[in-house]
């Protein structure tokens, strides 16, 4: 019966690929799963999936949205209450009633080239900025949103563009460590709006040539003056 649980839960082997899935989502896939006939199909109720999946009820509806969106289950309400169909492969059934194991290649595809997108541009960051800052460990699903949205509306979907600002924050001393607290740019640092922001307008710029150039027409700065030691007593 498909109101039943059972020891193992049988998903779809490419949901491993779709990286725009979060922890939850996958926990309710498996949820759902494993209340599932040889078909396919499955019946458990909101709170029977969250008490499956230990997460809270509330969060349920959400990752059954998410799991839709990607092409992984199909969610159908009937009298009875609601029908969950896995997907566990192109969505077509054969004649034996199960779906047939070729894998959702637009689902598939997609994924890879965003993957690839980010893949890229760490490798760029490694090339322009890793001889001098921090290199991350690897790509988790937050750098590759991250690195997806900057490369659409910061980089107009060039990669040219984004390596041109690696090189602008490898330039500047102070995002190098130069400052006086020892600060240093890093790669989630360079996908925020902001921060991308300052670098475009030269906030980062190293500015010591001009001032050394205005000093000599006298101090233009606090930094350009020399105040002595105070002596005993403060005098």
């Amino acid at each position: 019966m498909t109101g039943e649980i059972g020891r193992f839960s049988r998903v779809p082997v490419w949901a491993a690929g779709v990286k725009e899935l979060s922890r939850y989502d996958f926990r309710v896939l498996i949820a759902i799963a494993a209340h599932a006939d040889k078909t396919g199909k499955a019946r458990p109720g909101l709170s029977r999936i969250a008490s499956t999946a230990q997460i809270d009820r509330r969060n349920v509806s959400r990752s059954i949205t998410h799991l839709e969106k990607a092409g992984l289950i199909k969610h159908q309400a009937e009298k009875s209450g609601s029908v969950y169909a896995i997907i566990y492969g192109s969505g077509t059934s054969g004649g034996n009633g199960e779906y047939h194991h070729e894998p959702a290649r637009e689902t598939i595809e997609r994924g890879a080239k965003n993957a690839a997108v980010a893949d890229a541009m760490l490798e760029i960051w490694k090339e322009e900025c890793g001889d001098a800052l921090q290199i991350p460990a690897k790509l988790n699903r937050d750098r590759i949103n991250a690195c997806l949205a900057r490369f659409k509306d910061s980089f107009n979907q060039d990669l040219e563009q984004w390596r041109a600002l690696c090189r602008e924050i490898r330039a500047s001393p102070f995002c190098c460590g130069g400052g006086n607290r020892g600060w240093k740019a890093n790669f989630d640092w360079s996908l925020k709006p902001n921060s991308i922001l300052g670098v475009q307008e030269g906030k980062y710029h190293d500015h010591a040539p001009q001032r050394r150039r205005a000093a000599s027409n006298g101090p233009v700065g606090f930094d350009d003056y020399f105040v002595p030691p105070l002596g005993p007593g403060g005098t």
